[in-house]
């Protein structure tokens, strides 16, 4: 099977009917500005799992999109990019790697790749421990994602 046939499926599954929506429109305007995916009909579909999960995990720190192109499922985390947000985008990671055990999105047989988009300039001091660790533990943020 192919992600662009089960994506639609395993993301109804795990966030509920009308969780799926077509191309890039699950990104809310702002976020969807910063994502240029390179061939549009290769866009198989997004998702906003943070609303989604939202009243079901209201304390989490949820991660905020999933988007399938081009046989890759993309994990997209629009956040601030400052060294003190650091440890709470790792916090987030941490999340979606325990929710995707379960989920029937993490079961999709597909590459994956988590993304660190900064909704401003990226301001992570140089050689810092926080910069390190957003090396080691991923992801380190871009200012556009270019999928």
């Amino acid at each position: 099977m192919t992600v662009e046939k089960e994506f639609p499926k395993a993301i109804e599954k795990d966030l509920g009917e009308g969780a799926y929506k077509k191309g890039l429109q699950a990104l809310k305007a702002a976020d969807r500005a910063l994502v240029k995916p390179g061939n549009e009909r290769l866009c198989h579909g997004s998702a906003d799992i943070d609303s989604s999960l939202e009243a079901q995990q209201p304390q989490a720190s949820r991660w905020d999109y999933v988007i399938a192109h081009d046989q890759v499922i993309n994990f997209v985390e629009v956040h601030p990019a400052h060294t003190s947000e650091v440890s709470q985008v790792i916090k987030k990671k941490e999340w979606l790697m325990a929710w995707l055990k379960n989920a029937e999105t993490g079961k999709l047989d597909a590459i994956r790749r988590f993304h660190w988009v900064a909704s401003g300039k990226v301001a992570i001091t140089r050689n810092s421990k926080q910069a390190r660790a957003a090396a080691q533990k991923g992801p380190t943020p871009v200012r556009q994602l270019a999928l």
